[in-house]
């Protein structure tokens, strides 16, 4: 009966190790991301659980500001995050730049030329206006 029992665990460990990369993929973001060109002023509403992801190309050397602001309704707070990668869920923030203004506000000199995505979230929900210069 051990014997059965054996197989039978080994069986789900190999049906398990098959699911696991299935399950890394379920945080695949899927969120369009709307291309921005320099000067840019977007306006959105988001909360929850979501993101609104925008992708702005820069030059090595230049220097990227973006700002925030939001309608203000209750206690509500929006923010948002700068990444080299394309996806929400593993994203890190850009080691350069400087916050500014309780976080409205993002100053950074680009280190390397390419994409840059931006990823705004608010609690609970927000109205908000996002400007992105590069210069």
């Amino acid at each position: 009966m051990k014997l059965i029992h054996r197989r039978s665990f080994l069986v789900f460990v190999f049906a398990l190790s098959l699911l696991l990369p299935g399950l890394a993929r379920a945080q695949d973001d899927p969120t369009p991301k709307e291309r921005l060109r320099s000067p840019a002023t977007v306006r959105g509403f988001i909360g929850g659980e979501s993101h609104d992801s925008y992708v702005i190309r820069a030059r090595s050397g230049r220097t990227m500001t973006v700002r925030i602001s939001w309608r203000r309704e209750g206690d509500n707070s929006a923010g948002f995050s700068i990444s080299k990668s394309a996806n929400f869920f593993s994203a890190e923030p850009v080691g350069f730049g400087k916050e500014s203004a309780d976080g409205k506000r993002w100053t950074g000199r680009i280190p390397a030329t390419g994409n840059y995505y931006i990823y705004v979230t608010a609690h609970p929900t927000a109205h908000y206006t996002l400007r992105v210069t590069v210069k």
